[in-house]
């Protein structure tokens, strides 16, 4: 049975400056692609692993739903997803795979066929993961749900291999032009809120799918920052939380099963 985890990553400390090594400087996989030629062999896995990582940032940003989302942030996300495997010690079959699929790859740089297609993006996951031939962490655009226009996302990943599902919560934080993955359920050590959670609702469980959220209003200074996030409806007792940085949260309201709504600090309509 498949299961949706939501997994919490600390602040990422990111000032949307592209990054890693040599060839982190490059913005665009065609442009990296260019240069293949040049590459050294002791740079090679440095080499394709940029390569993926953008292409697959790249196939994201063609969604959209995606469209405004800036490429760093993308390609930033696609990095935590699927984060470099450490290869170096390979067995006889790695090496043989890695090989294989370097060739094809080069075919298609050599061709400057750049088209971001199935077997380019599969030679492409065996090259950077060729102990198991493929990254079994899987990102379907088609599932990414915009929970607030242009700054919260949730991205449903996929291990093929365990049929496990995990929740990320991409959150743009538009005032520090920076990114988070967040948690959008309060941690066990938000002492404060659970506090509150118990005295209003002792047996509440979250809902393990997809909460809705909604902003503050923006006639209230004092609210405008906040987002307020509501657990899926499962016809039994619910609450209302807000938050404005995704680390520490307020019990809005709450409803046991069949009444109506009562405010903890004020009733939202």
């Amino acid at each position: 049975m498949r299961r949706i985890i939501t997994i919490f990553f600390a602040l990422l400390s990111i000032n949307f400056a592209f990054g890693q090594g040599k060839f982190g400087k490059y913005l665009n996989s065609k442009k990296l692609a260019l240069t293949y030629k040049t590459v050294k062999d002791n740079e090679k896995e440095n080499y394709y692993q940029q390569y993926y990582w953008l292409a697959k940032a790249e196939q994201l940003k063609t969604y959209p739903h995606l469209k405004d989302i800036k490429p760093v942030v993308l390609y930033e996300f696609v990095k935590k997803v699927n984060p470099q495997n450490p290869t170096k010690k390979l067995d006889a079959r790695g090496k043989e795979l890695r090989e294989t699929a370097e060739l094809s790859l080069n075919q298609y740089f050599k061709n400057k066929n750049f088209e971001n297609n199935a077997v380019l993006m599969y030679n492409l996951e065996t090259y950077v993961d060729p102990s198991q031939g493929e990254y079994f962490t899987k990102v379907d655009p088609e599932k990414i749900k915009e929970l607030v226009p242009k700054e919260l996302f949730a991205f449903n990943s996929l291990n093929r291999k365990t049929q496990e599902e995990v929740t990320y919560y991409l959150w743009i934080d538009k005032k520090k032009d920076d990114f988070n993955i967040v948690d959008i359920i309060p941690k066990e050590d938000d002492k404060k809120f659970y506090a509150s959670l118990k005295q209003y609702l002792p047996n509440y469980k979250f809902s393990k799918y997809v909460p809705s959220v909604k902003k503050g209003n923006k006639t209230d200074k004092t609210d405008v920052d906040f987002y307020y996030i509501m657990p899926f409806e499962q016809n039994t007792d619910n609450i209302e939380y807000k938050t404005t940085d995704f680390k520490t949260f307020i019990l809005s309201q709450y409803r046991k099963a069949g009444d109506e709504w009562k405010g903890v600090e004020k009733t939202r309509k």
